[in-house]
Parts: C-alpha cells; sequence; structure tokens
C-alpha cells in the first residue's frame, strides 16, 4: 500500500487531536482496507457493509483510546473481526456510518470454483470464517490470526486444520 495515511502516525495523532480532515482520510483508507475482509468474513449476505460501517463507525468513537498510533490497521481489524464474532451486537441498533461513497476496484464475476469454496466457507462457524479470513484472505501469520482473535496459537491451529478439513469435505475434495 505504500506510506499511506494509515502509515502515518501524524494523521493519527492529527485526527486524536480533533483534525476532522485527517479522521476523514483516515477512515475513508480504512474502509478500503477492512471491505475485503469484511466480504471474505460475511460473504454475500451483505453483512459486509454493516460491519465495516460498525467498525468505522468505532474507530470514529473511539481513536482517541487508541495508544500506539502506528497500530491503527491492526486495532481495526480487531474491531471489525470482534464485531463479526459477536453476534449479540446485531441485535442492538448502533449509529451505522455509510460507505457508499467508497470505490473499491472489483474484478469481473467471480469463476464457479471461487463462488463453491465461498459458499462452503461461509457455511463454517463465525469463530472459523473468522480465522480463515484472517490467515487466508488477509495474509496474516496463525500467531497473528490468534493475536487478533485472543485465543492460544495452538487452537488457532487446531481450528485452522478442522475448518479447512470441512472446506475440503464439503468441495468434495476430503480424500
Amino acid at each position: 500500500m505504500g506510506v499511506g495515511v494509515l502509515d502515518d502516525r501524524t494523521a493519527v495523532l492529527a485526527a486524536q487531536r480533533g483534525d476532522a480532515a485527517a479522521l476523514e482520510r483516515i477512515l475513508s483508507e480504512l474502509a478500503r482496507e477492512l471491505l475485503p475482509l469484511a466480504l471474505a468474513l460475511a460473504g454475500p449476505s451483505g453483512e459486509a457493509d454493516r460491519l465495516v460501517g460498525d467498525a468505522l463507525s468505532r474507530v470514529y468513537e473511539r481513536i482517541g483510546q487508541l495508544e500506539r498510533p502506528g497500530s491503527l490497521l491492526p486495532w481495526s481489524r480487531r474491531i471489525l473481526v470482534r464485531a463479526f464474532l459477536d453476534e449479540r451486537r446485531w441485535l442492538r441498533r448502533r449509529p451505522q456510518c455509510s460507505i457508499e461513497s467508497v470505490e473499491i476496484a472489483t474484478s469481473a464475476t467471480p469463476a464457479a470454483e471461487i463462488l463453491d469454496v465461498r459458499r462452503a466457507v461461509g457455511a463454517l462457524p463465525r469463530r472459523d470464517r473468522a480465522l480463515i479470513a484472517l490467515h487466508y484472505w488477509q495474509g496474516l501469520s496463525i500467531a497473528d490470526c490468534a493475536e487478533e482473535l485472543g485465543i492460544p496459537e495452538g487452537t488457532a491451529k487446531s481450528r485452522l486444520s478442522g475448518a479447512l478439513a470441512r472446506v475440503r469435505k464439503e468441495l468434495g475434495r476430503d480424500e
């Protein structure tokens, strides 16, 4: 991504001091960064926009609480994953942030095999979908995934192995 606003500690510090323009730039770039993860987590359910909106709303509300300005993206990603994992959260009404003005470059219609994989991953329990999305779609190490999810590394390895076995079985590739 290069040195963008998310990597710029001074932009985060400015947003924490109340600079509305810096905060707007941060939220816009965060929307572009978080949407692919949200899509991987939520699949075609339409929940991805809501997840990103909720995460951006939380960042907006709590940016002053961020202790390490250089860790904005992992902190925001953790907020999004926690929102995804906490189903009770959707039962409460929260102010939502619209991301309709953010344009994301997308590829053409996905191949049937990709749709099958997304369907198989979408059938997994939410905690397993989160683990697969963080590891394979976001490229995090298993140790980083475990940290993001607040679980031991061995548990992350075990869950990932079991989740992949279920996906393979669903796809008819369990031999």
